[in-house]
């Protein structure tokens, strides 16, 4: 696979990152689904994960090093970006929900958040991270309050449904390209 300059490069935030819109569970527990819930204020990816990266390293300390996300649920896709001097790799899955970011790190460091959207309301966006921070939460996050898919990618409800049950076969679409029949010798 041929990766462009830019999938390779570093993203930095250049300007103060907002603070983190976050809640997390008072003592991390091995019987959660979830260990908070995470509101960013906009989809833009650089900003939100420098900001969501610094806020989880002052509360847990411990170091990130991997984010995986959905593509659908951001503007942009960044594989690397710089936080602290630290450089945290970002890996894209539309196996994953969009509703949830998963962080991890070293020593079995992990980290699951529901992801409200950047858009909801005070109350529905305090009512989500207050259930995804209680103590062995064994809820999962709603598609209620989880980004929306991207308001360019208008794909049926059919599609997302052929593709769902192809990704948990093993396959693997591109969304981007439509299909192509195999060429015949």
């Amino acid at each position: 696979m041929v990766r462009s300059a830019k999938d390779r490069m570093t993203w930095v935030c250049t300007g103060e990152p907002p603070v983190a819109r976050l809640r997390l569970a008072d003592s991390p527990s091995s019987r959660s689904m979830l260990d908070g819930g995470w509101w960013p204020t906009s989809r833009e990816p650089v900003v939100e994960l420098c900001s969501l990266v610094t806020a989880l390293t002052a509360r847990r300390g411990g170091v990130i090093e991997r984010i995986m996300l959905q593509p659908d649920a951001w503007d942009r896709h960044p594989g690397r970006i710089g936080v602290g001097g630290a450089v945290v790799r970002v890996g894209w899955f539309t196996s994953l929900a969009a509703e949830l970011v998963i962080l991890t790190g070293p020593r079995d460091l992990r980290v699951d958040l529901a992801v409200v959207a950047p858009g909801a309301t005070h109350a529905v966006a305090t009512a989500t991270m207050l259930a995804a921070s209680r103590p062995a939460d064994s809820t999962r996050a709603t598609g209620e309050t989880s980004i929306p898919s991207h308001p360019r990618q208008g794909r049926s409800a059919r599609a997302d449904d052929d593709v769902a049950g192809w990704e948990t076969e093993g396959g693997h679409v591109q969304r981007d390209r439509p299909p192509t029949a195999p060429a015949r010798t």
